[in-house]
């Protein structure tokens, strides 16, 4: 009988499978990403924002803030002057002679390059700068910069013989480094003090000493307290606004004197003609000399981190790119028994959770048995097994392509389908196929 129009179609539609071996690489950068992430945006969120209101300010009770240190700087005698901007600042320090501190609690927001200007602060003032970054450091004047940061802050010893240092012992300050390098300097490079222009200047590493919730921990109270109590007066500059820098406006222009013109009728020389050349206005050198926002965003390490995954993906890359490509079918290098390669075929089906290709498999093998039983071509349809049988075509269908099996249990009841079909028509009792 041969096959009509209708008949002429694929039997066997497998269920698409998915090809997932790109998870087992891809999830485990996923989740160290997502970790790393996690943990970035975390300590971002705990970092403290200068601009809030309550930073390290002498009014604030809250946890950042430094009423407890101002309470106990009265408490032995010493003046506060809170100013809330730097010209302020230096008026009230410029309106009595008497050798006060000045307390920078926000250096990110003041203008550095105005105060730390030779002449503008009276000889004999005393400077603190808490945890100022590199970049407000690269805007002043003092002969200072920030060498190195660490994660979060860490408690060391002094390490010095600086009287408030060693007073203090122990102090939550090693955060920023400070070069250069001196035999004065304290915690780990993480306090220094310079003198310039008549001023000591000492920069702090971390704002914790000052912070309410974290003075009463180590030696903080006693350096916070006893790097502002040297004088009698502090005036805390209280800033939570960025100071804008006054902008440089060049001289105005001086007009050239127009050539004296001849009323003979001599055709104008080239001096008569106007200068058209306007001067350009060049870059400055702190313009150019301004760091990347973005590597200002991040630590060292998070940059670090991220061309150590990168590095780790290129070699990923060329590892498998010897692999690249659809499998290749290759003869076996020796013999096997057949059992032991059904068997770790069968394995390795079940590893990758192919169902649906190992029913295909075995589908296939009973419709070769039951063509070459019933004496029909290898390419006969399931219509005409069906016929040749004397069984329902549907009924055939649905043993031999309709199947997909979604777990292992529809699996085997397909398999058992399969092998009683091929039983009951070729009347083998063995295994099958």
């Amino acid at each position: 009988m041969t096959a009509t129009a209708g008949d002429v179609r694929p039997e066997v539609v497998p269920k698409p499978q998915r090809d997932r071996r790109w998870l087992r690489v891809a999830i485990p950068f996923l989740v160290l990403f997502t970790l790393l992430t996690g943990t970035l945006i975390a300590h971002a969120i705990e970092q403290p924002d200068p601009e809030d209101a309550a930073y390290l300010s002498p009014i604030s009770g809250e946890g950042i803030g430094s009423a407890v240190l101002a309470g106990r700087l009265r408490e032995r005698g010493v003046t506060v002057v809170r100013e809330t901007t730097s010209t302020e600042a230096l008026r009230e320090l410029w309106s009595s002679r008497d050798g006060a501190t000045l307390f920078l609690s926000t250096p990110g927001l003041v203008d550095l390059g105005k105060v730390s200007d030779f002449g503008d602060l009276p000889p004999g003032t005393r400077v603190v700068v808490a945890a100022p970054p590199a970049a407000a450091l690269r805007s002043s004047n003092w002969p200072v910069a920030v060498s190195g940061s660490r994660w979060t802050t860490a408690v060391t010893e002094p390490g010095c013989t600086d009287p408030v240092a060693t007073a203090a012992g122990p102090a939550a300050v090693h955060n920023l480094r400070f070069a250069p390098e001196t035999a004065s300097n304290c915690y780990d490079d993480s306090l220094m003090t310079v003198i310039t222009g008549g001023v000591t200047v000492t920069f702090v590493g971390a704002a914790d000493p000052f912070r309410n919730d974290r003075i009463d921990e180590h030696g903080n109270n006693a350096l916070a307290v006893g790097l502002l109590a040297q004088t009698a007066r502090v005036v805390w500059l209280d800033a939570h606004q960025r100071e804008v820098p006054p902008a440089f406006s060049p001289p105005p222009k001086s007009k050239k004197p127009e050539p004296r013109r001849s009323t003979s009728t001599a055709q104008p020389t080239d001096t008569d003609q106007p200068d058209e050349t306007e001067p350009v206005d060049e870059p400055t050198q702190a313009q150019q000399d301004e760091p990347n926002p973005l590597a200002e965003a991040f630590p060292p390490a998070f940059w670090a981190t991220l061309a150590l995954l990168a590095l780790v993906l290129l070699a990923l890359a060329v590892a498998a790119a010897r692999r690249l490509g659809t499998p290749v079918a290759e003869p076996l290098p020796s013999r096997v028994p057949a059992n032991e390669t059904m068997l770790g075929h069968a394995q390795l089906y079940q590893r990758a959770r192919a169902r649906t290709a190992s029913l295909d498999v075995l589908r296939a093998a009973a419709r070769r048995r039951l063509t070459e039983h019933l004496g029909l071509p290898p390419d006969a349809t399931i219509t005409d097994i069906a016929e040749h049988a004397g069984y329902e075509t549907d009924d055939v269908r649905e043993i031999l392509a309709g199947v997909h099996p979604d777990d292992d249990d529809e699996l085997i009841a397909a398999a058992i389908a399969v092998q009683d079909l091929v039983r009951e028509i070729t009347g083998f009792e063995g295994d099958q196929p």
